[in-house]
């Protein structure tokens, strides 16, 4: 009976305790005093294991749930993306229940020892929580719009005066001839609380002049709206010949009462308008999403493989300091 070996849980000291005399007297203290984390008097060693799931499960977890939300997935199958994070959050929920039976211990059972249970079930809910909402932004700021443009239509070498609105419906993506530009003294802007800002895009030459302005630059707040100073992204460039299509359709009511403004001030025709963002090349300035999406998702898996590093550090020396005190 003396000499009795015990086991350690999870993620403790992971070594044994030897038990005392138990017909000690009552003047000794008993090795298993309510209170301490690890027991003294006992050979104890950190839990290598243990601090590895703790280093690298969250950071997986993030991870995958990142990945999930913002990349295709989420675009082409949006059900099977929200079924996968599903099973993510059950897993929240197993590290949960286990950190939940380590805390019963803590109150039942006079041999509890510290464990790493806790620790790896918070920071699997705090990964899932950052990943759910960077990779929504991620999705909803690049990767959408990246996928939107990469399923619409590509034009190149378009004239503005051949083409209607109604032709190009389906763009999104237009290489102009060479000489089209922005006809700068015919832009309008439209104010309500922000200031939406229109610009005639048209091809220079000898061909006739179109029967509907149809192609216009658009961009917010780069106008005064009073006159004509359009100033928005690409202006300023002579080479840029490009656009993609704005995907914002809330601000398409206020683009197009813009265009009505510039009609009547100019007048002018524009029958079915299209707005555009100018660019120096439609292909460069559709790719840049697809670039600004992977480069967030690179920054925030360093990022929060760094936090999770250094959480699971300051936690292992403070394991360390109850260990050897």
């Amino acid at each position: 009976m003396f000499g009795q070996q015990v086991g350690q849980p999870y993620g403790g000291a992971g070594n044994t305790v030897r038990m005392s005399n138990p017909f000690a007297s009552n003047n000794e203290t008993s090795p298993f005093q309510r209170g301490l984390y690890f027991v003294k008097g006992q050979r104890r060693r950190l839990n290598v294991v243990a601090i590895l799931t703790a280093l690298f499960a969250p950071w997986l977890l993030f991870i995958f749930v990142y990945g999930v939300i913002s990349f295709s997935i989420h675009y082409k199958q949006p059900y099977l993306a929200y079924m996968l994070v599903g099973l993510a959050a059950g897993g929240c929920l197993v590290a949960i229940s286990y950190a939940a039976k380590a805390c019963a211990k803590k109150n039942f059972e006079a041999t509890y020892q510290p464990s790493w249970y806790v620790f790896i079930a918070v920071s699997c809910v705090v990964a899932f929580v950052l990943a759910a909402l960077a990779g929504e932004n991620n999705y909803y700021q690049y990767m959408q719009p990246y996928y939107n443009y990469i399923n619409l239509a590509r034009y190149t070498d378009i004239d503005t005066n051949a083409y209607l609105g109604q032709q190009l419906m389906d763009a999104g993506q237009i290489e102009f001839r060479k000489g089209t530009g922005l006809d700068l003294g015919r832009s309008m802007g439209f104010k309500n609380k922000d200031i939406y800002c229109v610009a005639p895009i048209m091809t220079k030459g000898n061909s006739a002049a179109p029967l509907s302005v149809d192609f216009w630059a658009v961009g917010k707040n780069c106008c005064s709206g009073v006159s004509a100073d359009f100033h928005c992204s690409g202006f300023s460039d002579p080479h840029a010949t490009g656009v993609i299509r704005m995907m914002h359709d809330e601000e398409r009511p206020f683009y197009r009462l813009a265009v009505q403004q510039a009609e009547a001030t100019y007048h002018m025709t524009a029958s079915h308008p299209l707005f555009f963002e100018w660019v120096h090349n439609a292909e460069e300035g559709v790719n840049s999403f697809a670039h600004k999406g992977w480069m967030s998702c690179f920054l925030w898996i360093c990022s929060y493989f760094t936090l999770q590093a250094f959480l699971t550090m300051t936690t292992t020396l403070a394991f360390s300091k109850l260990i050897h005190s």
